[in-house]
């Protein structure tokens, strides 16, 4: 045993996690290959593909999606810069390209997760980068494999765009804001002005958060004057967020009057959003018990890691800390509540890795102000010790605990897109889509019957054509494709 103490170091776990992590992704990537764009996926991009078709000019493709979303924000959708980006999916240039949206944007959630975790861990705390590392794998696992909606995070590309992209965002901007701050370096504030923009004409939950992060950094930074460059970017933010709440298409989404602001309806958002956190972390705890078995492991290992960091941050008070990190993730719930209109499995999916964000954050604080006191009071153990009596110990009870809670094993993704794949389900979707795309594809067909679709879909997102010509997605595929009817043989 004191062997093999000595031989599982910090390192080698970094390694497992990232064996685990990235071997858990490999038949999502797999499956990105036979994923298909969807519903509104067509919707947004149509008129851009019919213009590439047509004039193969770049410019005029972006000229028609000014158009798209001009015409989107009057009447239906005032997110005008992910309504823009919806416009250029990839499939309106090259087809089978949508491989590259489940791809690119995973890769992006990783890079995105470790420079903020890496900006903290090693320029501020001074550890090496695996350690840093792990943590970010950590959060990683935990967010893809229990996501609340595959298709929100990685299939459907509106849902990305609309979800995923202004998260990626924001978690860079945490990150600026933290270089900014450690360098005076000016440029970090002038991308931070522009990746705001970004998500302020994208989405309401992560401007929440880059907001309350803004927020939060002013308060601890002592020197408010400098802290003052804060505004250049919260206003740019600000002013785009206007321009996405005051767009007649979301008044005309969720029904005009609704979108009037209340005192009243204000308050009585916060307090359900307070009472919603509470209740679904709870119901995280229920229903995914191994999600809380690796909060703990992320508590195990960053402590042992801390104990040697230069903790030049006071950690004076963990009790506000995890009470503001609670309500930045109960923030997540009041744009639903306050709109009070049926949502998709978006706002489920940020609130659940808001949650992971916020907590792993309140127990690195919680630890560091722990080990702060340890070290007022010189009681602080060597790292040796604890890396033999409780980091080695953990990863072996967290194994067997994996096996106590195996069932959530099996409500993970992997095993879902491992089960899609091995049915033989995922061959026939593939082969399915292609017998569709050769009648849509070919220009001679005006009128497109198709084959009905299996709708065992797996981890996918697919809106099936159906036999009603006049149905949304027979519409917009009809767009897309140039189609003066679409419908099923069936």
């Amino acid at each position: 045993m004191k062997k093999l103490a000595e031989w599982i170091s910090i390192k080698k776990i970094a390694v497992a996690v990232g064996f685990a992590f990235f071997a858990s992704m490999v038949p999502n990537w797999l499956l990105a290959f036979i994923a298909r764009p969807s519903g509104d996926d067509y919707g947004y991009s149509a008129a851009s593909h019919q213009t590439w078709l047509h004039t193969h000019s770049v410019i005029e493709v972006l000229r028609t999606g000014l158009e798209t979303t001009d015409q989107m924000c009057q009447v239906w959708n005032g997110d005008w810069f992910s309504v823009f980006i919806f416009t250029l999916m990839p499939e309106v240039f090259v087809y089978r390209s949508f491989w590259i949206v489940p791809v690119f944007w995973t890769l992006a959630m990783i890079a995105a997760t470790y420079y903020m975790v890496h900006e903290v861990f090693t320029n501020y705390f001074g550890l090496k980068w695996y350690e840093g590392g792990v943590v970010t794998l950590l959060i990683l696992l935990m967010f893809y494999q229990w996501i609340p909606s595959s298709g929100i995070g990685m299939y459907w590309y509106v849902g990305v765009i609309h979800y995923m992209m202004p998260h990626v965002l924001a978690m860079l901007l945490i990150g600026f804001l933290l270089k900014y701050l450690r360098t005076d370096k000016f440029r970090y504030i002038i991308f931070s002005v522009l990746g705001m923009i970004a998500i302020g004409g994208s989405s309401y939950y992560s401007a929440f958060l880059v907001l309350f992060s803004y927020v939060l950094m002013f308060v601890i930074v002592k020197n408010k004057k400098r802290a003052g460059v804060f505004a250049f970017p919260t206003f740019a933010g600000m002013i785009a967020l206007y321009f996405q709440v005051t767009a007649p298409g979301n008044a005309a989404r969720v029904g005009g009057e609704q979108m009037g602001f209340s005192v009243g309806k204000a308050a009585f958002t916060i307090v359900e959003a307070l009472w919603q956190g509470a209740v679904n972390v709870v119901n995280y705890g229920r229903e995914t018990p191994l999600l809380f078995v690796l909060l703990f492991f992320v508590a195990v290992v960053a402590w042992e890691c801390l104990s040697e960091a230069k903790l030049k941050f006071e950690f004076k008070y963990p009790v506000l800390w995890v009470g503001y990190m609670f309500g930045v993730y109960a923030a997540m719930y009041a744009p639903e509540l306050y709109a009070a209109t049926e949502v998709s499995g978006g706002p489920g999916t940020m609130e659940y890795l808001t949650f992971i964000l916020t907590s792993v954050s309140s127990v690195i604080y919680v630890e560091g102000w722990i080990l702060r006191k340890l070290e007022l009071r010189h009681t602080l153990k060597r790292r040796e010790i604890y890396h033999k009596c409780i980091t080695v110990p953990a990863v072996f009870v967290c194994l067997v605990l994996c096996l106590v809670f195996r069932g959530n094993l099996k409500d993970s993704l992997f095993y879902s897109s491992c089960s899609y794949i091995a049915s033989g389900q995922a061959a026939d979707f593939k082969e399915q889509m292609e017998s569709q795309e050769r009648i849509l594809r070919d220009d001679s067909i005006k009128e497109a019957y198709l084959c009905p679709t299996n709708p065992e879909q797996g981890p996918l997102m697919h809106m099936p054509v159906i036999k009603n010509p006049e149905a949304f997605t027979n519409r917009v595929v009809g767009n897309f494709y140039g189609k003066d009817m679409v419908t099923t043989t069936e």
